[in-house]
């Protein structure tokens, strides 16, 4: 039996500069650093400050290990799984290397999850300039708790956050459920999988566990604001997969509500990309089976994107060009204005 309560598993890659202030958040919590083992899973970074800084925890603390992958896999995924091989613990959670847990994250975590498989907690949303609270679509409810995800569909619609979840271990390794390799979504996959195969599931919706920085400035993105190519299509990959896994188990029935917030926001993304006109059509081309299988309007994003979505479906793909270049000026403006507005703010206070 291990001496940890949980095992925290944190990937990283050339990201040295977040990991102190990281730790300590694991180290300052309330149910003691002792009962925690931490794994770090470098994705063979070059950059030698985060590798000798990984060396540092793993030598100076008993509970840190710091695993280093000879290969760079380019995306979280392997590393998470990694980190599961090596835990020891019966209960896991990931996190990123960039944000923080609350000092009573994991013991409100671990009193509350009981005899459920999974339990998800909230988040603040940290800018820069401000600290929002994350509100859910159960607003301000509080505690949710179903033996299956059946008796309340909305879980479904619970954002992936898969920092806020925290796993019974052998629920996932009974189950198989491990990330995705090669691509991005992997939080999506193991969210999703889980939520429908759980043996209780407790959404703990008014207790914020956990600070997700927002990082989206020019020289400081988080993976979910780059917006080149390679990761557009490494999200749209992971969402393939999840069809996949959605066909394997006969739930594709639930595939409307499961993308329901992530294929307007996959658009999103591409409208507020640099990606060339030629790259654009190709993404909609290889994106028209998925919105034909599983697309359902996003009411936040206020009908905005349904031509473009209706331009792709009918495989007017140059049309869905021009569509999305109008949609950049437009989203480009509104988020003009709202920075405008914060900084006006900030001034009067």
């Amino acid at each position: 039996m291990s001496d940890y309560k949980i095992s925290v598993i944190i990937s990283t890659y050339n990201t040295g500069n977040y990991l102190n202030e990281f730790l300590d958040s694991i180290k300052s919590q309330s149910m003691g650093f002792d009962n925690i083992e931490v794994i770090f899973v470098d994705d063979n970074s070059t950059d030698e400050y985060t590798l000798n800084l990984l060396r540092e925890f793993d030598d100076s603390y008993k509970n840190v290990m710091s695993i280093f992958m000879d290969n760079n896999s380019g995306f979280p995924g392997t590393g998470r799984n990694v980190g599961l091989n090596n835990a020891n613990a019966d209960y896991v959670i990931f996190a990123d290397h960039d944000d923080t847990y609350t000092q009573d994250a994991f013991e409100v975590m671990l009193n509350k999850i009981a005899k459920n498989d999974m339990l998800i907690s909230n988040f603040n949303q940290v800018y820069t300039d401000r600290t929002i609270p994350f509100k859910s679509i159960y607003g301000d409810s509080g505690e949710i708790e179903v033996s299956s995800f059946q008796d309340d569909l909305n879980l479904l619609r619970v954002p992936a956050a898969i920092w806020t979840r925290l796993f019974r271990k052998d629920f996932l390794i009974k189950n198989n459920i491990r990330f995705l390799e090669g691509m991005l979504a992997e939080d999506v996959y193991v969210a999703t999988y889980a939520c429908l195969k759980a043996d209780g599931i407790i959404y703990l919706n008014d207790f914020y566990s956990y600070n997700y920085k927002i990082r989206d400035s020019k020289h400081n993105k988080s993976t979910i604001h780059v917006r080149n190519r390679k990761y557009i299509e490494a999200i749209l990959n992971g969402y393939y997969k999840i069809d996949e896994m959605l066909t394997d188990i006969n739930q594709t029935s639930y595939g409307e509500l499961i993308f329901k917030s992530h294929l307007t926001s996959w658009l999103y993304t591409i409208v507020l990309s640099q990606l060339d006109d030629s790259d654009k059509k190709e993404l909609f081309i290889k994106s028209r089976d998925i919105f034909n299988k599983y697309y359902s309007e996003d009411p936040y994003f206020k009908k905005r994107y349904n031509n473009l979505v209706k331009l792709i479906l009918n495989q007017e793909y140059d049309s869905a060009v021009l569509e999305s270049n109008k949609l950049s000026k437009t989203q480009k403006n509104m988020n003009d204005r709202s920075l405008f507005s914060r900084i006006r703010n900030r001034l009067v206070r």
